[in-house]
């Protein structure tokens, strides 16, 4: 495997303890109703042409300031490993404008729930007697999905939503461990390894793709064109492969970004961190392979995992720069540093409302922060623990690999209730997090930050404050809009001013 893949895949333990101690650094004041001042960025728009390869049709297109441009390449065959499949090599690339320097100002904290820690050991019965379970994804069968870092065995593997492990899937290339999960756009799973992608089917077959020109493949997730899109570390190019094994490449215009996560963005673009140095960028391609590049204000920031967050935005952590970063689907970069000195890793958002990150090493911890800009931390139960990759669930918990104990954790309660408080911040709060605050619709009601099951707008009583949703007050409503649960489902009863329902999954 490449050398500069190995070494960034170590970075994952790089990481400091779960304390109190905020690093504040200069950055643009931001108002942030949720805790203290974080930075801004700016981004002016530009316009660039792009080509699309054989067909020859020009394109215009907006993306970052500066000029940008993109041509289509030409066509390779190529076959999988494990089986016969033709391989497209193509390529797209775009230069993308100088962002405005992007504000680092702390995470603010604020009052958080208590939530509660199960955690399953991996049985060896299985057939995994030392997994050291890495990245993790939610499948189409509900179950959640995990990698087997360790290459004894060489496997995913995956754990219901009731705690039970199925055998392994073995890959069919020995000491060659997977790298990283996903659900793909039919009822499989795929995982990338080195020199090639994977397919595991639900009755337990397992067939392999080779990558074309042996590119070693990294993160992957699923494109809104039915195809998995992922990213070549070694060999800086973003890729995307048809369920039957058709392969396209992109190149990088920056050259040694080395390219590590990808996700589906909010825009329908493909989305994907540039860890190396070199890059320090976060990259879009939208699925016709025209690459536009966003610079990361803090240098050697080591961009590793993104998400689609729940406020339309892409959400980013930096394992060496020891922030979460934010940007826009205009390319607007925002970074925020987080109120203890611990390098957040593998990122999700989950089903409550807000993101949720491993911080492994000495910390410990898993952490959830708010779209406004608060962010709690929670000791995980085990030492050592090494959380890696995070996964929300369908049962709208989440979860995470532990992988220093060989064991699968889950975080459930999310809104309140559980056993164990956060580390920063005031920690398990389940009073009011808007401390009586006056309102009209339960949408006023914005310091928990919780979005859907936070806080409620009470008419109980005059004048009308805001109490959690957990409390069972109905709260009140004035339209469709005014339900935080409305993203959801949730509707405004015009007779009795509630929402359908206040807490996430359609209870009320």
């Amino acid at each position: 495997m490449n050398a500069s893949f190995l070494a960034l895949c170590a970075t994952t333990l790089l990481v400091v303890g779960c304390g109190n101690s905020p690093s504040a650094a200069p950055g643009g004041a931001q108002n942030n109703p949720d805790g203290g001042a974080s930075g801004t960025g700016t981004s002016p728009g530009g316009t660039g042409t792009s080509s699309a390869g054989a067909s020859g049709v020009e394109q215009v297109g907006t993306s970052g300031s500066g000029n940008n441009t993109s041509t289509g390449g030409g066509v390779n065959t190529g076959a999988g490993a494990g089986g016969a499949s033709s391989a497209m090599a193509g390529s797209g690339s775009s230069s993308g404008g100088t962002i405005g320097a992007a504000g680092n100002g702390v995470m603010g904290t604020a009052d958080a729930p208590s939530v509660t820690f199960t955690e399953y050991a991996i049985p060896t019965n299985t057939g995994a007697p030392d997994s050291n379970p890495g990245a993790m994804a939610a499948g189409p069968d509900g179950n959640l999905w995990f990698n087997h870092q360790s290459t004894a065995p060489n496997a995913i593997q995956n754990i219901t939503p009731a705690g039970t492990f199925s055998g392994v899937f073995k890959t069919s290339t020995t000491n060659v461990g997977p790298v990283a999960v996903t659900g793909g756009p039919d009822s499989n799973v795929y995982y990338t390894k080195q020199g090639g992608i994977g397919q595991a089917q639900p009755s337990g077959a397992v067939k392999e793709f080779g990558v074309p020109n042996g590119g070693d493949s990294g993160g992957i997730t699923s494109g809104p064109d039915g195809k998995l899109w992922f990213t070549e570390p070694g060999k800086n190019k973003i890729g995307s492969m048809t369920p039957a094994g058709q392969f396209t490449e992109f190149p990088i215009p920056t050259a040694n970004s080395t390219p590590f996560a990808i996700t589906l963005g909010p825009d329908k673009n493909l989305w994907f961190t540039e860890s190396g140095s070199a890059g320090n960028k976060i990259g879009k391609i939208t699925t016709a392979g025209v690459i536009t590049e966003y610079p990361i204000a803090t240098p050697a920031a080591n961009a590793h995992s993104i998400v689609a967050g729940p406020d339309g935005n892409l959400w980013f952590t930096e394992l060496d720069g020891r922030k979460l970063g934010k940007v826009t689907p205009a390319g607007v970069v925002t970074e925020y540093g987080l109120p203890s000195a611990a390098s957040p890793g593998n990122i999700v958002a989950g089903k409550d409302g807000n993101l949720w990150f491993a911080e492994a090493g000495t910390a410990n911890c898993m952490a959830r922060a708010t779209p406004a800009g608060s962010v709690a931390e929670y000791l995980i139960p085990s030492a050592a623990a090494e959380p890696s990759g995070v996964a929300a669930g369908a049962d709208g918990n989440i979860w995470f690999a532990e992988l220093g104990t060989n064991k699968i954790g889950r975080v459930s309660n999310l809104m309140g209730g559980g056993t164990v408080k956060a580390t920063t911040g005031m920690g398990g709060g389940d009073a009011p997090l808007t401390n009586g605050m006056t309102c009209t619709n339960d949408t006023d009601c914005v310091g928990s930050g919780r979005a859907c099951g936070g806080d409620v707008c009470s008419f109980k009583v005059t004048p009308h404050v805001c109490v959690l949703a957990t409390s069972g007050d109905p709260g009140w409503c004035s339209a469709d809009a005014k339900c935080w649960c409305n993203g959801e489902g949730a509707t405004c009863d015009m007779t009795s001013h509630a929402c359908t329902f206040t807490l996430h999954g359609g209870s009320k």
